[in-house]
């Protein structure tokens, strides 16, 4: 775990600004519990140079300016203080069973719990899996966190598969219907891996990935960390056995018809405004420099869309369902390739679509 560097700490009395403080509960709130069976973890813990909050899965620590003895305070309580003060700092102090805060005009005295009690871990033999911008971190997860299964039991479908082959890391998720792969770039040396990171934890981490610096991400048999910026998130990995995915991705076969990314996507959208539940396929058919979109249900009635191929492939006709088309197209950056090279060999084979180190796999609904 990161921490501040480490004065002697003799006193239970901190004093923070109040942006710096708002900033670290912000963080460190993405793993406090509001509400369940174990009212502690509804506490911060304040001391060593760290806020920290966890659920037992999820722990973050975000490093502050000055260094005290450990105390919890009850963190919905202090946020909103924070929040509604109007004093520059804020003093912590805290006693026997309450924390006294200070902020401008204002005074609030708040139960406390035994910080002996509250869980702190330190996870050991973690070894580098790698290290990314932090732009392209946020890219990856987003670009395959949206196609993991939280509810599946089968395989390790929740999670988002790292695997580190000569060097470079590729991102991996499948809900067994549709799979999303992105390639990345690490700037350290390491060792061959493999490491399925719940899908909540590459969340919550991508949501602080901003700026100019790095994620480091590190991990042992159980846990993983990542360090950026100030913030240290630990996680519980998932036990289990992640899909054969290349299998799945297959090789590339044929020549792909090239059409534009935000094109393509809007002509899905506009097509899929008639499916339903039962009716929830749209149906993709190629001919010449034209793809006509067309969907039915009995309860919304018709729809025929035509979008412009911009270059024209040995692309067949398919059945695939909008939502996963549509959320592979969104997960692709704005100031990427503007063009997605779609292959369809045939309406029972999986569709690939691939636009720059992104790739997408879609499994065909069956012909109505």
């Amino acid at each position: 775990m990161t921490t501040a560097t480490k004065a002697k700490a003799s006193s239970t009395t901190v004093t923070l600004p109040r942006a710096e403080l708002l900033e670290a509960l912000t963080a460190v709130g993405r793993a406090v519990q509001s509400r369940g069976p174990k009212p502690i973890l509804q506490n911060v813990r304040i001391g060593d140079g760290l806020i920290s909050g966890t659920d037992l899965e999820v722990r973050i620590d975000r490093t502050i300016g000055e260094v005290c003895e450990p105390f919890l305070v009850p963190y919905e309580r202090l946020l909103a203080i924070v929040r509604a003060a109007t004093g520059d700092e804020v003093t912590l102090k805290a006693g026997a069973t309450t924390v006294t805060v200070k902020c401008g005009g204002g005074k609030w005295e708040l139960p406390t719990e035994d910080v002996n009690e509250y869980p702190t871990w330190e996870p050991a033999d973690l070894k580098a899996v790698c290290r990314l911008p932090a732009d392209q971190f946020a890219r990856a997860a987003k670009a395959t966190t949206y196609a993991t299964d939280t509810e599946s039991s089968r395989y390790a479908l929740g999670a988002v598969l790292i695997e580190v082959q000569g060097g470079n890391p590729t991102w991996v998720a499948t809900d067994g219907r549709r799979l999303a792969c992105v390639e990345t770039e690490t700037d350290q040396a390491v060792d061959d891996s493999a490491t399925l990171v719940p899908s909540r934890v590459l969340d919550i981490v991508a949501g602080m990935a901003t700026g100019d610096g790095s994620v480091q991400i590190e991990a042992n048999a159980k846990e993983v960390r990542f360090e950026l910026d100030g913030v240290t998130i630990t996680g519980t990995l998932i036990d289990g056995r992640f899909p054969r995915w290349r299998d799945v991705l297959g090789d590339q076969t044929g020549e792909p018809s090239v059409i534009d990314v935000a094109e393509l996507l809007a002509a899905v959208r506009s097509a899929a405004i008639v499916t339903s539940e039962q009716s929830k396929g749209i149906d993709l058919a190629w001919a010449g420099d034209k793809l006509t979109l067309s969907a039915r249900s009995a309860e919304y009635g018709e729809s025929t869309v035509r979008c412009t191929v911009t270059s024209a492939g040995t692309t067949s006709a398919t059945k695939l369902d909008p939502r996963f088309v549509t959320e592979f197209l969104r997960s692709i950056p704005p100031d990427e390739e503007p063009q997605v090279d779609v292959y369809a060999t045939s309406p029972q084979d999986r569709v690939l679509l691939r636009c720059g180190p992104y790739t997408g796999v879609i499994m065909p609904l069956a012909a109505e």
